[in-house]
């Protein structure tokens, strides 16, 4: 199940869960106000009848006054009975009259069931003078009060309920295909907005399969502000990033197989002489030989370099220590004089340093190496390190201001040193020791002449 037909799910399904909720309220309040407005028409009823305002039925089942007396036109209290104001009983209601034993004294209809309670209520034995109950009458629903009169009996009165019923029935109705119709519109609407949402997250899939199973890089370029194009952004930014760190590893292996040709040329030709020529002169013999064991160390240290550039620069030092820089930077040099015979002069300040001291000493090597190679022999190499800044200085060419960006690529030579020794590697290694430390690389001229190449370290 996609991610669109699930949210499309759970809204309609709230969506329901509130329609109903609200169906249902609005029925049962309907319902309640039904049921109160009946008894408020039960009540009003016994009222009037109570207080003579409406005529009570006759032990006969004729309207009229059941303790009046037909003789003289009067009832027991002297009140006339034709030409006052007194209402007949009205065919919306049953009214029936019970004596003081609860048995039926008069009814206007079809008798009403007495029970026990209503008998309570007729001989004022129950503590309350009025219960309203519903019931049924030959098939027909009827709501009625008891109520007790003053002088012993009570007064019952029933009125039909079916009209309630069908007004609650066409309610039922009319809610549940209202919300029918606000289900299907919520469910159509939700499926529409998600749709429109999910667009760029469906075009964020499309691009995750491209880039797994091909070598599109396209980015996506999607216009939005919202949590799903801070999305599309860091995506493309993990593209971009893909695609220089596809096109980085194919130069290296182009300027890797470049490099690696000379030697393993140079190789095979001093071999083949060797096989061609077993009887040579131990001159040119041990001199071949001696050019044979060159290549190899060349060959050793670009295999060296490249296994540790490839190494990921992220990923956690594991021989870190705190220790001294300056000792390290001063071992180096001195290591350096002993085996080019160079003057170097060091100055340092004490710098505490967690971190990987052999990676540090290899950075140091690589930049003197690099300044060796284009300082005059005559001149000295300069190194100085204050507040986590080592700079080695030379005073060789310089380097041109259009190739300060290039000095630290792999395999990366300038123009005037084409013809120079080395791998064009140790530059890069330096950068990648400088950044795992928290630092940066840098290069450019020299006041006076020369280059200045170094690295910083992070706090």
């Amino acid at each position: 199940m996609t991610l669109r037909t699930r949210v499309v799910l759970i809204v309609t399904t709230l969506v329901v869960c509130g329609i109903t909720a609200a169906s249902l309220l609005a029925y049962g309040s309907t319902q309640r106000e039904l049921s109160s407005e009946t008894d408020r028409f039960l009540e009003q009823r016994v009222a009037e009848l109570d207080d003579g305002t409406r005529d009570r039925p006759a032990r006969n089942g004729a309207d009229g006054d059941s303790d009046r007396d037909d003789s003289d036109g009067s009832d027991s209290d002297g009140k006339a009975s034709d030409g006052d104001d007194r209402r007949s009983v009205d065919p919306d209601a049953i009214v029936q009259t019970l004596d003081a034993t609860g048995a039926i004294d008069a009814s206007s209809g079809a008798p009403l069931p007495v029970n026990a309670e209503d008998t309570a209520i007729s001989s004022g034995t129950k503590g309350t003078k009025r219960s309203v109950r519903d019931l049924t009458i030959d098939g027909a629903d009827f709501r009625m009060i008891t109520a007790s009169i003053d002088g012993g009996g009570a007064i019952q009165v029933a009125t039909p309920t079916g009209s309630n019923a069908d007004v609650l029935s066409r309610l039922r109705w009319r809610l549940a295909g209202v919300g029918a119709v606000l289900a299907s519109t919520a469910a159509l609407l939700g499926w529409f907005l998600m749709r429109r949402t999910t667009e760029p997250l469906a075009a964020l899939t499309e691009a995750t399969e491209r880039v797994a199973t091909a070598t599109d890089l396209t980015p996506l370029d999607l216009d939005r502000d919202d949590e799903v194009g801070r999305l599309a952004d860091s995506f493309d930014r993990m593209l971009a990033a893909l695609a220089l760190s596809r096109e980085q590893q194919r130069r290296l292996v182009q300027d890797a197989a470049h490099e690696l040709r000379t030697p393993l040329t140079s190789l095979r030709t001093n071999i083949e002489l060797l096989a061609r020529a077993p009887d040579l002169p131990p001159a040119e013999h041990a001199a071949l030989m001696t050019g044979l064991t060159t290549e190899v160390e060349e060959l050793g240290e670009l295999f060296g370099e490249l296994i540790e550039l490839a190494t990921d620069p992220s990923a956690p030092r594991s021989a870190d220590t705190t220790f001294d820089m300056a000792a390290v930077v001063a071992d180096a040099a001195e290591r350096f004089r002993v085996r080019t015979g160079r003057t170097v002069d060091v100055h340092t300040e004490p710098t505490q340093l967690t971190g990987d001291p052999a990676a540090i000493d290899r950075a140091v090597t690589n930049l003197l190496g690099n300044a060796d190679k284009f300082s005059p022999p005559t001149e000295p190499i300069e190194i100085e390190l204050v507040e986590r800044r080592l700079v080695v200085r030379d005073h060789g060419p310089g380097i041109a201001p259009d190739e300060v960006d290039g000095v630290f690529e792999r395999f990366y030579r300038a123009a005037s040193a084409r013809s120079t020794p080395g791998s064009g590697l140790g530059l890069a290694i330096v950068r990648q020791i400088a950044e795992q430390h928290g630092g940066t690389a840098f290069a450019g001229a020299a006041d006076g002449g020369g280059a200045e190449v170094g690295f910083t370290i992070g706090d």
